[in-house]
């Protein structure tokens, strides 16, 4: 019984560690998802989040193959449709580079992220709001 009880606590800590993420396709885009669990608003800078994807989304981000296409970052500065290029996330540890905000915004953010960078414009009010490094 006491083997049952610690079986379960480790699985309990193991799914509470574990970052959710619900890869969702971008509106008007056949081969593109977004990470909607991802998405969220730096308190800081206002600037929002987003991570990208080309493929088919095969589960959490561990599993995403590589023959699928990279997993994109991005940060958004809707109010002036601007974007800052985060790189790419080949770890899935969701780290942000040192001095992202401080990046080079380039115009137009559909060009860049596209049916995603819309849904993240659009719903910047209900976003997250996080503190990030």
């Amino acid at each position: 019984m006491r083997r049952l009880g610690l079986c379960v606590l480790g699985v309990l800590a193991v799914a509470t560690c574990a970052q959710a993420e619900t890869w969702k396709p971008a509106p008007g885009e056949a081969k593109t998802f977004y990470d909607a669990d991802f998405m969220r608003l730096d308190e800081t800078s206002g600037l929002i989040v987003v991570r990208i994807a080309e493929g088919k989304p095969n589960g959490p981000y561990k599993a995403w193959p590589a023959s699928k296409g990279p997993i994109m970052l991005f940060a958004l500065d809707c109010a002036a449709d601007k974007w800052i290029d985060l790189g790419m996330d080949f770890t899935g540890d969701q780290g942000l580079p040192k001095g992202w905000r401080k990046g080079e915004k380039v115009d137009d953010i559909k060009g860049a992220v596209g049916g995603a960078g819309r849904v993240a414009c659009e719903t910047k009010d209900t976003l997250p709001k996080v503190a990030l490094p």
